[in-house]
């Protein structure tokens, strides 16, 4: 693997950093050397790793408690990180959550704090610090998409629509910065062992591209980075989404509706 410290700079910011990718995530960048900011709700999960990591590592930790569903505490993370001179150069948009289930059953409130959640705060995470990578010329942004980002996804409505903005925002910025120095990516897994799932409501889905694990994607997701403005782990994964482009749109919902079409019991395990 590249070294990331020396390429794009000391410090990264990972939102969602309390487990599944997003501590993933600080775990190799801390394996490089580079100082962390963690960021996510739980602050017990958060210190735990944190004291793991500057043990391990003998990197610095800051953590921030933050509910990023909500603007003005995503704002004052922002506030306390620039107030500090904490200078980002490495930004990981991990944070995000989903839904599962016809979208008229769902808690409106709910869905509309993941659009806050996915695509809000790394609008404002992004747009605070982006600039001063480009005037550094050096720096790299990574934004959480999905298999879903490529395709219409029922019963992951909210939730797909959602990944397909970070996909098309990340691709869009990767062509504004490439040559200013700043990478930008979109990565896009499919079925991770997190506990995404489980707190999405979805049990008992049997992924067409299989498992992955957190490990391996954070991996294709750093040796791409500087590569391509976005990238897929698995093969099959990669090939689904890229069937995509030659199914009928009228066709590609129907196909998703009867792959993730709830049971009439949802059980647990």
């Amino acid at each position: 693997m590249k070294n990331l410290k020396e390429q794009y700079g000391n410090i990264a910011m990972i939102t969602g950093a309390s487990g599944g990718l997003g501590e993933e995530f600080a775990i190799q960048l801390a394996e490089q050397g580079l100082d962390l900011i963690l960021v996510a709700r739980s602050k017990d999960k958060l210190e735990n790793l944190s004291n793991t990591l500057k043990s391990k590592y003998g990197v610095k930790v800051w953590v921030k408690i933050a509910d990023l569903s909500d603007s003005s505490d995503t704002q004052k993370l922002i506030d306390e990180v620039k107030k500090e001179q904490l200078d980002i150069s490495l930004l990981i948009n991990n944070a995000g959550f989903g839904s599962f289930g016809f979208f008229h059953d769902l808690d409106g409130k709910n869905e509309a704090k993941m659009i806050d959640v996915n695509i809000k705060s790394p609008v404002m995470l992004t747009s605070a610090f982006l600039p001063k990578m480009v005037q550094n010329k050096k720096g790299a942004i990574v934004f959480l998409g999905s298999v879903g980002s490529y395709q219409p996804t029922p019963f992951f409505s909210n939730y797909s629509a959602t990944k397909a903005w970070n996909l098309m925002f990340a691709e869009s910025l990767w062509a504004e910065v490439r040559k200013e120095g700043v990478d930008v990516i979109c990565l896009s897994p499919g079925y991770t062992k997190t506990e995404f799932q489980e707190n999405a409501g979805a049990y008992g889905q049997k992924p067409l591209g299989g498992w992955s694990e957190p490990k391996d994607v954070v991996k294709r997701c750093f040796s791409m980075l500087g590569k391509k403005p976005s990238t897929i782990p698995g093969f099959m994964n990669w090939f689904l989404a890229w069937n995509i482009r030659f199914t009928p749109r009228r066709i590609a919902p129907l196909v998703s509706y009867n792959l993730f079409k709830p049971k009439k019991v949802l059980v647990k395990g």
